[in-house]
């Protein structure tokens, strides 16, 4: 079961908890929020993560790291809830790249707050329902 403060740490914000030497408000949160047991994953976040990853060795730790968490998982009702919110979003002026519209829709659908350095969820914050923490400055 969800705490009603689970959050989902969008992929921006996972590079910078791992490998950034800035954003220390960021890895503090985060670091707390694991240890409370808070952080839930998607598959598009996970996707996301390992392509990036530097080597084998950074690919399984990544992988282990990221399959201990809860998961959100997207299936055909999400895909369409992306889909719809994506196209409420086109009709107000903002363009979301669809893997941060499938994260937002998870988030959406289950009552999570998205974590992220990324000016994108703010926009879909300005017209939508999204709960989000932007570690942007």
């Amino acid at each position: 079961m969800k705490s009603p403060r689970a959050v989902l740490l969008d992929t921006s914000a996972w590079i910078a908890f791992l490998g950034s030497t800035e954003h220390d408000e960021l890895k503090a949160a985060t670091q707390q929020a694991l240890h409370a047991e808070r952080v839930w994953s998607c598959p598009v976040v996970v996707a996301e993560l390992l392509v990036g990853a530097r080597d084998r060795a950074a690919l399984t730790k990544l992988r282990n790291l990221l399959g201990a968490l809860p998961r959100v998982d997207i299936d055909e009702n999400l895909w369409m809830q992306a889909a719809e919110l994506g196209f409420v979003l086109r009709r107000k002026g903002v363009t979301a790249p669809l893997p941060d519209l499938l994260i937002a829709a998870a988030c959406r659908l289950h009552s999570l707050e998205v974590w992220h350095l990324d000016e994108h969820y703010e926009q879909i914050c300005a017209v939508t329902e999204l709960r989000t923490r932007s570690f942007l400055g």
